[in-house]
C-alpha cells in the first residue's frame, strides 16, 4: 500500500514538474547589444516566455514584420497552437543568429518562416539569402530533424516595386532550396495578390504601400493552411 501510495506520489509530482516547465519558466534575457540588433524585440518575446512558455509541437510563425503585423494570425489559424514571433525589420541573419532564443528552444512541429524583405533592401545578393535560409534549415533540422518548415516568399508590394526582378531570383533559389532539402517546402502566396488582369492589388496592403492588411492576411490564410495540410474549421 505505502509503495502505491508512493508511486502516485512521484507521478503527480513529475505531472506538475512537466506543467510547470509548460506554464512558466525563468528565461535569461539579452544583455547589451549585439552584431544584429533588435534586443529589445527579442527580450520582449523572452520575457513573455518566462510568464508562460509556450508548448512544444506548436506551429511557429518567424521573420520580420510580415509577421509582427498578421494581428488576426491566431484567429486566422484557429485550427492549430501556434506561436507569433515575428521581428519587424528583420532579416535571415538576424533570425538565425536568436534561432536558440525564439526558435529551438520551443520545439516547434511546425515552423513558418517569413524573411527577404528587409534583406534584399539592405543590399544582400539572393545567392547569400538562399544562402543563410540553407543554415537556418540545417541549424534546426540537427535539433529537430521531424520538423517541417514553411518558407513563404517574399512578397510584391508597390513600395519596393523597383526590387521585383530581385526578389524574383531570391524566391526561384529559395523554392530550388526547399526541393533539394527534406522537410521543408514553399509556399508561393504571390499569386493570390494580383487581380484578373494580373495588376497587384492595392486593396491588399496597407498606408505605407508595404505592409499587407488583414484582407490579405486572410486570403493567405486559407492557401496557407491547404497547403500545410490543416484542416479547416
Amino acid at each position: 500500500m505505502k509503495k502505491q501510495i508512493f508511486l502516485y506520489f512521484l507521478i503527480f509530482t513529475l505531472f506538475c514538474r512537466v506543467s510547470y516547465s509548460q506554464s512558466k519558466s525563468p528565461v535569461k534575457l539579452i544583455k547589451g547589444k549585439t552584431p544584429v540588433g533588435f534586443e529589445s524585440e527579442i527580450n520582449d518575446f523572452l520575457r513573455q516566455d518566462s510568464a508562460a512558455f509556450p508548448h512544444y509541437g506548436a506551429y511557429l510563425f518567424t521573420g520580420s514584420s510580415t509577421i509582427r503585423k498578421w494581428q488576426n494570425l491566431a484567429a486566422d489559424f484557429k485550427e492549430i497552437n501556434l506561436i507569433q514571433r515575428g521581428f519587424g525589420g528583420s532579416n535571415i541573419k538576424a533570425l538565425d543568429n536568436y534561432i536558440n532564443y525564439i526558435v529551438l528552444p520551443y520545439k516547434p512541429g511546425t515552423i513558418v518562416v517569413y524573411e527577404g524583405d528587409n534583406d534584399l533592401a539592405e543590399g544582400m545578393s539572393p545567392h547569400e539569402f538562399s544562402s543563410l535560409c540553407d543554415t537556418f534549415i540545417q541549424r534546426v533540422h540537427k535539433e529537430l530533424p521531424k520538423t517541417m518548415i514553411w518558407f513563404l516568399p517574399v512578397k510584391p508590394s508597390f513600395a519596393r516595386k523597383e526590387q521585383l526582378a530581385l526578389q524574383e531570383e531570391a524566391n526561384r533559389q529559395l523554392k530550388k532550396l526547399t526541393e533539394k532539402r527534406t522537410k521543408t517546402g514553399f509556399i508561393d502566396i504571390r499569386p493570390l495578390m494580383y487581380d484578373k488582369e494580373g495588376k497587384l492589388r492595392k486593396d491588399f496592403f496597407e498606408a505605407d504601400s508595404l505592409h499587407v492588411n488583414s484582407a490579405c492576411y486572410n486570403v493567405w490564410a486559407g492557401f496557407m493552411k491547404e497547403k500545410m495540410g490543416i484542416e479547416k474549421k
